[in-house]
């Protein structure tokens, strides 16, 4: 099993049945895991536990943030995205703009009981190996006087690896932020990744290459999503091709 999901598994995965949405929103409740919530396009996230939802009251209630600033920017989002895990079972849904009500005499926010929710079993972590021919690249501290652009190696949703033929000045445990990567028809995201281990090898021709593996740190649902499809499109292109 790898862990690329494709359009397919993401229909296939998608509840739309209301008494399977509560009973997934229910699990969440009683199991009172965090959930990651992203809105004004992934740039603004916080972290909530669900408290309750009411039928009656169409209506999904969770803990107010711990920043003023943001829950501010939060109830201005006309669009939000929710994605937290129970027992391994990752699950995910959209909200619309949420509103503070009281709760047993506590102010809570509350959003409509989403219409459908993405349940995604979660697998192995795979790494992609990417092609070398006009190769994706990562850009390191994107337009700061020490900008350096990496050819990817192999990517996942975990993180990616780096190669090329000169030795790199970084370190293992470095955090590396404002890193774009450059997915070409796919997009462009930032992250923020931090270097796991660096390894001198040797390439087939005799020459010395330098392998880098990063980790992504804090990446959210949506940046998640992108990756696997992108991952996902690239399979589907070289089965087309083997396939001839």
């Amino acid at each position: 099993m790898t862990n690329i999901y494709s359009e397919e598994d993401y229909e296939r995965c998608t509840l739309s049945g209301r008494r399977e949405i509560l009973f997934q929103l229910r699990s969440l409740i009683k199991h009172k895991q965090r959930l990651f919530i992203s809105f004004d396009e992934g740039r603004q996230s916080f972290l909530t536990v669900l408290i309750d939802l009411s039928e009656e009251n169409n209506s999904l209630y969770f803990d107010i943030g711990g920043s003023e600033e943001i829950n501010r920017a939060f109830l201005k989002a006309e669009r939000s995205q929710f994605s937290g895990e129970v027992e391994g079972i990752r699950l995910q849904f959209s909200a619309q703009k949420a509103r503070i009500v009281k709760l047993d005499g506590e102010e809570v926010f509350a959003i409509p009981l989403p219409g459908s929710l993405l349940r995604l079993q979660r697998r192995e972590a795979y790494r992609l190996q990417l092609p070398s021919t006009k190769p994706y690249i990562c850009r390191v501290c994107r337009g700061a006087p020490e900008e350096k652009a990496l050819p990817i190696y192999d990517i996942s949703i975990g993180g990616i690896g780096v190669q090329v033929n000169e030795q790199l000045a970084y370190e293992p445990q470095q955090i590396l932020e404002n890193c774009w990567i450059d997915l070409h028809d796919a997009g462009m995201i930032d992250v923020t990744i931090e270097v796991r281990y660096l390894m001198e090898k040797e390439s087939r021709s005799g020459k010395t290459l330098w392998h880098m593996g990063c980790m992504f740190l804090n990446l959210t649902p949506a940046k998640e999503t992108l990756i696997q499809r992108f991952m996902a499109r690239i399979e589907a292109e070289r089965r087309a091709l083997s396939a001839g």
